[in-house]
């Protein structure tokens, strides 16, 4: 009879452990682990993912989750045109916030002039989110 190394015997029974262990999907996850890779492997992990999150394909891969859906990529010009009307948008809520608040502490009537400047500012507001939701739909048929 031979005799094993115990480890080895340890290492096994932890493998075929783990092999037949279902790890959940945790909500929460807070920790971060790094890893060195070549080019090569760089490389091929891109092609792998395929449009995936690195994280969510080495995840679906290691875990037997199943694989995610590839992220949604939008043309830089599409993605520059997005990021412009969000911010004009932005600037737009903040000065009808600014407006509203004045006129409830009676700081500034509200003269025609003023409620003029919020309904351009309301029409805007309109107008950006038609085209913030066409060019999303845009996008959206392209793939």
């Amino acid at each position: 009879m031979t005799q094993t190394d115990p480890r080895q015997a340890l290492s096994d029974q932890l493998a075929i452990a783990l092999s037949n262990r279902v790890v959940e999907p945790d909500d929460k996850r807070e920790i971060t682990i790094t890893f060195r890779v070549s080019t090569a492997e760089k490389l091929r992990l891109e092609q792998r993912c395929n449009g995936v999150v690195q994280s969510d394909y080495i995840r679906a891969r290691l875990f037997d989750y199943p694989l995610p859906h590839p992220k949604l990529t939008i043309p830089e010009v599409n993605r520059q045109a997005i990021y412009e009307l969000k911010k004009i948008g932005n600037n737009l809520n903040q000065q009808t916030r600014a407006i509203n608040e004045a006129v409830k502490i009676g700081r500034q009537p509200l003269t025609s002039d003023v409620k003029e400047y919020l309904q351009t500012i309301k029409e805007l507001t309109a107008l950006l989110e038609q085209t913030h939701a066409s060019l999303s739909q845009s996008i959206s048929d392209e793939e």
